[in-house]
């Protein structure tokens, strides 16, 4: 299928394009940003993968935000715009629920299930690339800023996450200086999956200025159009 890739530092276009996909503007400087396209085609499938839901909600910041409702809103504007771009998309959760839940099962089986219905979605979708997004917490309120990181499993994982991180800086915060990093062992999915798979940290909900920007519509847009653009860019780039 056709996927138009937008070249490199192209966040203005993107966001142009979202008056379409959201039905509201969103933009901001992008350096030597472009409006020029080359056709692409991909065989792959984005698994977009909204952290947490239902019983659990995730990390809770200083004013009450919870994760999971904005993990599913940058996720359903990141499908969006992603097929404005003919990009095939598979969503984990689609809804504020958690994937195979029991009443009346214990906490820890029904976290259980939930993460396996992860993992299984993601190993029956299409040449699977594996997104999961999420919102980071420390006990420090100083620490602010997105951040992503990789599998080891498979090598193309790296690239990824590093063009996923330029474009968040480019498109959030150029004063961000965090890197894309290897995740740890002890994660699950990034353990399990042998697929390109990334978590994109969308921020800190114990910084209170970034609390506040992601309680924001308008922001979880932006982070869609910075994270399909890291998306298109590595396409054109690294899977070529």
């Amino acid at each position: 299928m056709a996927i138009w890739v937008i070249r490199a530092r192209t966040l203005a276009a993107c966001a142009a394009l979202m008056l379409f996909t959201v039905g509201a503007g969103v933009y901001w400087h992008a350096e030597r940003a472009q409006s020029a396209f080359s056709a692409w085609d991909s065989a792959h499938t984005l698994v977009l993968d909204a952290g947490h839901g239902g019983f659990d909600g995730g990390a809770i910041g200083a004013s009450g935000t919870t994760e999971q409702h904005i993990n599913l809103s940058v996720v359903k504007r990141t499908e969006a715009l992603a097929g404005l771009f003919g990009i095939e998309t598979a969503l984990t959760r689609p809804d504020e629920q958690a994937l195979d839940y029991q009443a009346g099962r214990a906490i820890r089986e029904n976290k259980v299930a939930d993460i396996k219905a992860r993992e299984r979605i993601a190993k029956e979708a299409r040449d699977p690339v594996f997104l999961s997004v999420h919102l980071n917490k420390f006990e420090d309120g100083k620490y602010k800023g997105a951040q992503t990181f990789y599998s080891k499993n498979n090598p193309a994982g790296k690239p990824l996450a590093e063009s996923l991180q330029r474009c968040l800086i480019d498109g959030l915060a150029p004063d961000n200086h965090r890197q894309a990093k290897q995740a740890v062992d002890t994660i699950y999915l990034m353990k399990k999956l042998d697929c390109p798979a990334v978590i994109v940290e969308c921020g800190f909900l114990s910084n209170l200025e970034e609390e506040a920007l992601l309680q924001r519509e308008e922001y979880h847009k932006r982070l869609a159009v910075c994270i399909v653009s890291g998306y298109l860019q590595f396409l054109r780039g690294d899977m070529a």
